[in-house]
């Protein structure tokens, strides 16, 4: 299946984007030489309080990563209880 996609003429799995790349390689550009000529700073000193902070939290979203919610299922019964689940825990890393 995979080489009838190829024939086809399209591309292979994980190939980047052409277009994707171009165009984060020029918004980089861009943000570098906004930064570089001390402008970014500027403008964002400018802002309110209020906007700074909103700026920035938006910013962060693309520097540290999102919390993912987690299933944790420990519930306690004569079966399936928390010192049972740790022993097995406390053996599987022995």
């Amino acid at each position: 299946m995979e080489q009838d996609k190829q024939t086809r003429g399209g591309s292979r799995k994980g190939k980047p984007n052409k277009v994707t790349t171009f165009s984060r390689l020029i918004i980089t550009e861009m943000l570098s030489d906004y930064q570089a000529s001390g402008r970014m700073e500027q403008d964002i000193e400018e802002l309110e309080p209020k906007e700074r902070l909103h700026i920035m939290t938006q910013l962060m979203a693309y520097v540290t990563p999102k919390p993912q919610a987690i299933d944790l299922n420990i519930t306690t019964g004569p079966e399936n209880n928390i010192e049972k689940k740790l022993a097995e825990l406390a053996t599987d890393n022995e």
